[in-house]
């Protein structure tokens, strides 16, 4: 078999390869998402707080940012309130290296345990980074709410 003829195979196997990896690191990227959001609405605090990178920075809406671990241990911290997420609406992902994103729009409420729920539109956008596990971590987490909702 000519040489060319075997860099050729290689170069397309290398490409199936690479694109197979592709796949794969966005199917772990989207269960991630999933998880995350399950934690969240199951009111598992440790394991929302685990899926935060130890540098997370939180930009809320109408309020100061904090970050780092005193912003990750404020998440399983309890208060009485109980953080739901209703009508998850995905409307932008992408993947980049080890740089990922998600826009997202939903319904969330944060009411005291004993109390209904009152739900408030709001939308966010979630930066995430490739850790050298291989896992996932939410970095920055910026949310706002829509007005009139």
């Amino acid at each position: 078999m000519k040489k060319t003829t075997i860099y050729g195979i290689l170069s397309i196997l290398f490409l199936i390869s690479c694109q197979m990896s592709k796949e794969a690191q966005e199917e772990k990227f989207l269960s991630t998402i999933d998880s995350f959001y399950q934690a969240i609405n199951s009111g598992n605090k440790t394991a929302h707080a685990d899926l935060f990178a130890d540098d997370i920075i939180f930009m809320p809406d109408a309020w100061v940012i904090s970050q780092g671990a005193d912003a990750k241990e404020s998440v399983k911290k309890e208060t009485g309130y109980l953080f739901r997420i209703k009508e998850l609406n995905r409307l932008d992902y992408g993947i980049s290296g080890d740089i990922a994103y998600t826009v997202n729009e939903y319904y969330y409420t944060w009411h005291q345990e004993a109390d209904q729920p009152e739900w408030h539109k709001t939308k966010n956008v979630h930066v995430w980074r490739l850790q050298t596990d291989g896992s996932w971590k939410l970095h920055v987490d910026i949310w706002n709410s829509t007005p009139g909702e």
